[in-house]
């Protein structure tokens, strides 16, 4: 899941605080930022930095790609199996396509795996238009993740309760989505799309 940027001790944070410059989460930029070991840092920040550098050092792939997405579904709350797609195809990335009922709930599951790079502050955005203009914009903080080949990681959009389709004869049609995952640094790492349409049934 997503590490905890700012595993401190109790003691370096007061020490930190009472000098005046307040405190602040560091945000590595890089694992190479990592490597320089601070003044009074205690030993379980120390230890907790040295298995995120092990854990990047096992995570560097000849794949220049930080965050890779590997499977796609679209879920429902009703008695109906979820839509997967196997996002390690580019053909099947380059090419996603659903039917929704109208006012049915749903939502995506996204899984994913970080790799070379911690990355820090991972957000999802997804823009959804129909007949070219924007009807629905989607903004899902996901945390920061260090790099792991083995893990993968699994997000709900929306993250709590679900989705409604539009329903009614103006709602009918053809949507296109959108998707980007941004980091704090407004690096973009990923970026596909999906298509879907709302029709009075499933089929």
């Amino acid at each position: 899941g997503p590490y905890n940027m700012n595993a401190e001790s109790s003691n370096a944070q007061s020490e930190r605080l009472s000098d005046g410059d307040g405190y602040r989460v560091a945000k590595f930029k890089s694992v190479g930022d990592l490597m320089v070991s601070k003044e009074g840092e205690d030993d379980a920040m120390a230890r907790y930095k040295a298995n995120l550098l092990q854990a990047a050092a096992n995570a560097k792939t000849d794949d220049a790609r930080i965050v890779v997405i590997t499977e796609l579904q679209i879920v429902f709350d009703a008695d109906r199996p979820p839509i997967i797609f196997d996002a390690n195809r580019p053909e099947v990335l380059a090419q996603m396509h659903f039917v929704l009922k109208e006012g049915c709930n749903w939502r995506l599951q996204l899984s994913f795996r970080v790799q070379n790079e911690i990355v820090a502050g991972l957000k999802y955005r997804h823009v959804v238009k129909r007949k070219g203009i924007p009807v629905d914009r989607t903004e899902e903080m996901l945390g920061s993740y260090g790099p792991d080949l083995q893990k993968t990681n699994t997000v709900s959009i929306p993250r709590r309760g679900w989705d409604t389709a539009p329903s009614g004869m103006l709602a009918r049609g053809k949507y296109e989505a959108k998707v980007s995952f941004v980091d704090d640094d407004k690096a973009n790492h990923l970026e596909f799309a999906f298509t879907f349409e709302i029709k009075k049934d499933f089929e």
